[in-house]
C-alpha cells in the first residue's frame, strides 16, 4: 500500500480534489494539453498511458541553495517488451523535446525509489546518468511558485507504480 492509498484511506476518495486533482479545471486543461501533445510527438500515441513527471534536483553554491527543474511527458504501456515513453517539456508546456522510447529489454536497470516515491530509469539514451523523475500528484505543486506543469496525476499514481514496479523494473 502506498502513501496515497494510505491518504485515501484516511480521508476517503475525496483526495483528488484535497491535492488539487480531477475536481482542478486548469489542472484538467492541461491534462488534456499534455496528452495532446504526447499524441502529436508519438506513433499510435493513444495506445499509451499519460502522465505528468518532474524532478527538482538541489546543488549548493557557497551558501546559496540552487534548485533546479524538470519536467516530463510520460506514457507507457503494457506487453511482452514493457515500454515507458519519456518527453522532456517546460513547465509551461511551451518547449517540447523529442520523445525518449525505453523498452524494458533495454534498460540497464529500473527502479522504485520507496523512500522518496520516485523511479529512476538507466538507459543507454540517457549516457551514464540514470533519469530519476516522480509523479506530479498535485497541481498545488505548479501553481505554488515551483517550476512544475500544474497539474495533478494522484489518481494516476498507483497504477503506474504497480506497473512500474511488477512489469518494469529490474
Amino acid at each position: 500500500m502506498g502513501l496515497f492509498d494510505k491518504l485515501k484511506g484516511l480521508v476517503g476518495d475525496n483526495l483528488s480534489g484535497i491535492l488539487g486533482g480531477q475536481s482542478g479545471g486548469n489542472a484538467e486543461g492541461k491534462k488534456e494539453e499534455v496528452r495532446n501533445i504526447f499524441n502529436a510527438k508519438v506513433k499510435d500515441g493513444e495506445s499509451y498511458k499519460v502522465l505528468a513527471g518532474m524532478n527538482m534536483v538541489t546543488t549548493k553554491k557557497l551558501t546559496k541553495e540552487i534548485r533546479t527543474y524538470y519536467n516530463y511527458i510520460l506514457g507507457y504501456k503494457d506487453g511482452d517488451d514493457p515500454e515507458i515513453v519519456i518527453i522532456s517539456t517546460t513547465n509551461d508546456l511551451v518547449s517540447v523535446e523529442e520523445p525518449v522510447f525505453c523498452n524494458r529489454s533495454e534498460c540497464k536497470k529500473a527502479a522504485y525509489l520507496q523512500k522518496t516515491g520516485s523511479f529512476s530509469i538507466s538507459h543507454p539514451k540517457f549516457n551514464d546518468t540514470p533519469l530519476d523523475f516522480a509523479i506530479i500528484a498535485s497541481a498545488a505543486w505548479g501553481s505554488s511558485g515551483a517550476l512544475i506543469i500544474p497539474v495533478s496525476y494522484v489518481d494516476e499514481f498507483t497504477p503506474f507504480t504497480e506497473f512500474f514496479q511488477n512489469r518494469f523494473a529490474k
